[in-house]
């Protein structure tokens, strides 16, 4: 946890909701995401977190959430395999979502009623750092807003204003 950034008031605080998919057999674990990404998400977002992980259920399925503070001009960006990226960063105090050009219907319809009203603008393609072609979605964030693509019995992966 990173306590310079929980008491920086200019930080964008959001939590960072996703599937939980460690899977507990006796002795034995297999963690999906960890998998997918080749690396834990929480050694990923451990710079930018101001809180413990905690587990929480949603529709369809049980998520972890990452609280996070985002400083101006930081974030960061997860290479997915087979997919793309993923990502996010504070682009004064507008949030800027990263995702692969496959989520761009999904990602559309969810932010569509704040991109109606200029709250949000995208998608933006441009070059990934992994190589493909990825879209930016740019939102201004309210406190309690609560966006997510909902992934069946997988839960979802979804942002929360704090």
């Amino acid at each position: 946890m990173n306590a310079a950034l929980r008491a920086d008031p200019a930080a964008m605080r959001i939590n960072l909701t996703v599937p939980t998919t460690a899977v507990r057999v006796g002795p034995f674990a297999f963690d999906g995401l960890k998998a997918l990404l080749g690396v834990d998400l929480g050694d990923l977002l451990s710079s930018l977190m101001i809180g413990p992980k905690y587990q929480r259920p949603v529709l369809g399925g049980i998520v972890d959430v990452y609280p996070l503070a985002i400083p101006d001009g930081e974030g960061l960006t997860i290479p997915i395999k087979l997919f793309g990226e993923f990502g996010f960063y504070n682009l004064r105090s507008v949030l800027v979502l990263v995702v692969p050009v496959a989520a761009i219907d999904v990602v559309t319809a969810q932010l569509a009623a704040e991109i109606a009203v200029q709250d949000a603008a995208g998608p933006r393609l441009r070059p990934g750092s992994s190589g493909g072609t990825v879209a930016e979605y740019a939102v201004r964030l309210k406190a309690g807003m609560r966006k997510a693509v909902p992934l069946g019995k997988f839960g979802e992966i979804g942002v929360e204003a704090g």
